[in-house]
């Protein structure tokens, strides 16, 4: 017997055991850890688990989707009425079926009851993806099918060839200082993005603060007058699993991983090579952490990066639908 049951009906133990579904078919590729899937539901906000649901054969678990709307107190115009799809799911076995559809429609329609006018595939707050990942090759057509429109690409880049071997050297920089941060600076990095970068960056900080962040994973550049004019995230697998970011999501894929990013600068100071300085300050860091692998995630930023000798690891679609 078929049957689709909320998770808010569900143990939050059952639902969490959900991941080794999924590693069974995209482990070795995506792996998905218990505490990974808590962190990215349960812990987040705007996770909906009144329209989020698990599908079950004869009471077994064989499909489920994740869904999320913005809930900050940061509020973000572009987010309004907007949902997201973090992820969906049905085992091999049981697709060709309709539960895959049913799912979807299910969320559709709960998305609609609160108010939610366009849905996307991942990037969401705390996400999975930054979109449907190229790797999964049917699913583009499954989603197009059903009234998705795949709009432009953006990337997860990798170094994995000895990066420390192949550090550049630093670009002029004596008018500014670059360092990592720590509370004393907080008001500064909040000033900072609040005139820059007032969105899901200014939130991400808000949360790390909250979290019990010392600023020591932000690395940060500071003008004459000591204003923040720019900054770069950095995690390694040394990093408080409460602070890591999305570049280390893959962490269990891998060894000793690292990650970069995000980065961003003063719209009144780029061209000046502080984003170029930051890198090597975060890639010498991340090395001397003992760092193997370092992960950029989320960015088209190719010519930049490609400085590191970072080259593409996934693809992902920008996927969504009007509602």
């Amino acid at each position: 017997m078929l049957e689709f049951k909320n998770i808010s009906n569900i143990l939050k133990a059952e639902v969490l055991k959900l991941s080794r579904l999924w590693n069974d078919e995209y482990g070795f590729i995506f792996p998905i850890s218990e505490e990974l899937l808590n962190r990215n539901t349960f812990l987040t906000k705007g996770f909906l688990p009144n329209n989020s649901y698990v599908a079950l054969v004869d009471g077994k678990p064989v499909g489920f989707i994740f869904n999320k709307v913005w809930e900050h107190s940061v509020n973000i115009v572009s987010y309004q009425n907007v949902g997201w799809i973090s992820l969906l799911f049905v085992a091999k076995a049981f697709r060709k079926q309709g539960i895959g559809t049913e799912l979807l429609n299910k969320s559709l329609e709960g998305f609609k009851k609160l108010g939610v006018e366009t849905v996307y595939l991942g990037k969401d707050y705390q996400n999975f993806f930054p979109g449907l990942p190229v790797d999964l090759k049917s699913s583009l057509e499954w989603f197009t099918k059903r009234g998705f429109e795949a709009l432009y690409q953006t990337n997860d880049l990798l170094n994995s060839i000895g990066f420390k071997s192949e550090l550049k050297e630093y670009t002029d920089h004596s008018n500014y200082e670059i360092r990592f941060g720590n509370k004393n600076d907080f008001p500064k990095i909040i000033d900072f993005f609040e005139r820059n970068f007032p969105g899901r960056w200014l939130v991400e900080f808000l949360d790390y603060q909250e979290n019990g962040g010392d600023g020591s994973d932000y690395l940060i550049c500071l003008d004459s007058e000591q204003n923040v004019c720019g900054f770069c995230r950095t995690a390694s697998y040394k990093t408080n699993i409460n602070l890591i970011g999305y570049s280390l999501t893959w962490r269990d894929r891998f060894v000793k991983l690292g990650g970069v990013g995000p980065l961003g600068v003063d719209r009144d100071y780029r061209h000046k090579n502080i984003a170029y300085n930051l890198l090597v300050s975060a890639i010498d860091k991340l090395y001397s952490e003992g760092c193997k692998n370092l992960i950029i995630d989320w960015t088209n930023l190719m010519d930049l990066y490609r400085k590191f000798n970072f080259e593409i690891w996934k693809t992902y679609w920008y996927v969504q639908t009007k509602i």
